[in-house]
């Protein structure tokens, strides 16, 4: 089984810089493993709850609601609410991991809220059941972004007929079955290729 570490060094990181994207996807791993256990357990009026507190979360931005009372309507959301919000914020940043740490006062800032809050409602719509389930999915999403950052490049996937052999992983592919596996998530080569690819197809 590959690991997060080996993976990282595959992408010619600097030395200093692999320790810092190792914590990143270990909080990545964390937070999908957080909104599969939020997808598991909440019933259909605790999501509704979600919904109608997001729309309403975005219209106050939407109207110019100064950063002060946008902090305390934060305060008073519903703990799942605030989970999901915080999780679309550190997908979209590494540097401000939660809506504690944004200053609202920037437009920048407020636009990044604006845009994990739509994230966020994209999210409860969609319909999941994807074979390795929300955990896996979310990983996948999470495992993308970290590694447009990390390489500035788009996912590279291996073809089935390289002259490489059939177990052959593109740096992309090692990372996310590392990533993958350290959830605790057993998949094959061509197994996450799949996963990869149901879940981008879907978005298209």
């Amino acid at each position: 089984m590959t690991s997060i570490h080996s993976a990282l060094v595959r992408l010619n990181i600097a030395l200093q810089k692999n320790g810092f994207w190792e914590i990143q996807l270990e909080n990545a791993i964390k937070r999908a493993e957080l909104l599969d256990d939020f997808d598991t357990k909440q019933v259909s009026k605790e999501k509704q709850t979600t919904k109608s507190e997001l729309s309403n979360f975005e219209r106050a931005i939407r109207a110019g609601t100064r950063a002060l009372s946008l902090q305390k309507r934060f305060a008073n959301l519903s703990k799942p609410t605030t989970e999901i919000i915080n999780s679309h914020l550190s997908i979209r940043s590494n540097d401000r991991v939660n809506f504690e740490d944004l200053d609202l006062d920037k437009d920048d800032q407020r636009q990044a809220l604006w845009d994990a809050i739509n994230g966020s409602k994209k999210w409860l719509q969609e319909t999941r059941g994807l074979l390795h389930g929300v955990k896996a999915t979310e990983i996948v999403n999470a495992t993308v972004v970290i590694y447009k950052q990390i390489t500035g490049k788009e996912p590279g996937l291996s073809s089935t007929s390289t002259t490489s052999g059939k177990n052959y992983t593109t740096p992309f592919e090692q990372l996310l079955i590392a990533s993958l596996n350290s959830a605790g998530v057993a998949i094959s080569a061509q197994g996450a290729r799949a996963l990869y690819l149901r879940v981008y197809l879907k978005k298209k």
